[in-house]
């Protein structure tokens, strides 16, 4: 029997034809080696800053010296406090499984078994995401936003809370993208990510018993901040069966969220650096700023000559760069910094 090489369809004068170019990107990318960012070594020592008093008036120092103009960029460990893990932090991703690895784009595009494996662990993990809430860290950016202390906020979080909180949609970049919306990557039509939700329950009625026995025996699977969850390594995902695009039929679906090794659309990538060279401060909240999309936003500010602010617990890739760093809690740090501004 002769086999038969299935091309992705792409949409083209009213009519669906075959995508030539993605079948060869995923044919190219099969042999692309890209290992997860990982934080650089220096001896260069900086002082961290763990007296609260101290810490909330250099960030109220930062917001009334910016005028307004102040962009905040914050990450994973803002989010800690909603129930969505970091990953370096004390019980983050890495330091609960130092052999984490998270879904490559590549391996993504390459391999329909890596499909397989995201779609089943996503399809348990969408519950928890989607029940998540904003904390006091999400409602106190919002405040300083709609209080005119803030210019924008850039998230590299995929979990919609700054949104939840009230965030303005136009002063908000979500830089890695959001897993609340999925796209077809053949013909890249898009829909809401619970509407998906439905049809993965339909089509796949065994994952559908096992997730309710999860939540009869109140057993929680762990969630990662990419939405996805941690499931046994001898757990099969031969069976998980992928709903198609309701446009083209290509199973070739995908959230949109920007994987390891994806690159960020340009639009979003020029909107972020707009951003930091209008601004005349850039204050870091809960990031290591491993990934290089972030990291470079905060080269960026430090080229311009304009202070940086980092609130982080643990190293970072930006602390050489930074004004000064504070090791505490975001949350209660905030709370102090509202309630002074108010009194003022």
């Amino acid at each position: 029997m002769s086999s038969i090489t299935f091309y992705p369809l792409k949409y083209t004068r009213g009519q669906f034809r075959p995508n030539f170019s993605l079948q060869r990107n995923i044919q190219n990318i099969r042999s692309i080696h890209i290992k997860i960012p990982t934080l650089p070594v220096t001896s260069l020592e900086i002082e961290t800053i763990k007296d609260h008093e101290r810490a909330t008036d250099l960030i109220k120092d930062l917001l009334q010296t910016s005028q307004g103009k102040l962009v905040v960029i914050t990450g994973a460990g803002v989010s800690t406090d909603s129930g969505i893990p970091d990953y370096r932090g004390e019980n983050g991703v890495y330091k609960r499984n130092p052999n984490h690895k998270p879904v490559f784009y590549q391996h993504f595009m390459a391999s329909e078994d890596a499909r397989q494996r995201y779609w089943a662990r996503g399809y348990l993990g969408w519950t928890p995401m989607i029940h998540a809430q904003p904390n006091p860290t999400h409602y106190h950016l919002a405040w300083l936003l709609e209080q005119n202390y803030i210019q924008g906020i850039i998230t590299q979080n995929v979990d919609n809370l700054h949104s939840k909180a009230g965030a303005r949609e136009e002063a908000l970049i979500e830089l890695h993208g959001t897993i609340h919306r999925i796209e077809c990557l053949a013909c890249r039509s898009h829909s809401p990510r619970d509407q998906y939700q439905s049809r993965l329950h339909a089509h796949n009625p065994q994952w559908l018993s096992y997730q309710k026995e999860l939540r009869r025996t109140d057993t929680k699977p762990k969630i990662n901040p990419d939405g996805d969850v941690e499931l046994p390594p001898n757990m099969s995902y031969n069976n998980f069966d992928i709903p198609p695009c309701t446009q083209c039929s290509s199973q070739l679906m995908k959230p949109r969220v920007v994987f390891f090794g994806e690159n960020i659309q340009p639009e979003v990538t020029k909107a972020a650096e707009s951003m930091v060279q209008q601004a005349k401060g850039v204050l870091i909240i809960g990031t290591s700023l491993a990934t290089y999309s972030s990291y470079r936003l905060a080269r960026m500010a430090k080229e311009r000559g304009i202070p940086i602010g980092l609130v982080n617990i643990g190293p970072t890739r930006a602390d050489t760069l930074v004004s000064w760093k504070i090791e505490l809690g975001c949350t209660p740090l905030l709370d102090s910094v509202k309630s002074h501004l108010l009194l003022n």
